[in-house]
């Protein structure tokens, strides 16, 4: 039966042969998570819409571009403030076995990009 290197010796190899470095690697982490990023444009108003009771809805986009639609979720870690329209970083990630009154996809803040004033 092979023996494994303990920690030690592998550190001392790598160490010797210049495999370890000295890499921040939070960057590396924010880095990923930005790639994974979906860019959201959120409108300055609120609009009435109908979920399974009449609400409140953010009206989004995924482009400058494109009309704003309906926006029936939340987004954790976000606060929206009437009056202002943002630009957001947002991870979509899907949700296993959702309550069917209840969105497939969970959306969470990654980074604000501008809040400007409407």
């Amino acid at each position: 039966m092979a023996r494994r290197p303990t920690l030690l010796a592998t550190m001392v190899l790598a160490t010797g042969f210049g495999i370890l470095g000295c890499a921040d690697t939070s960057d590396d982490a924010a880095a990923t998570e930005q790639e994974d990023a979906v860019r959201m444009f959120v409108a300055a108003e609120q609009v009435d819409c109908q979920g399974v009771a009449p609400m409140r809805c953010m009206q989004v986009r995924y482009s400058p571009d494109e009309p704003w639609q309906l926006f029936y979720d939340g987004i954790t870690g976000f606060t929206y403030e009437p009056g202002y329209t943002y630009e957001l970083l947002v991870r979509v990630d899907p949700v296993q076995n959702p309550p069917a009154d209840h969105s497939s996809l969970r959306y969470d803040l990654i980074q604000v990009e501008a809040k400007i004033p409407a």
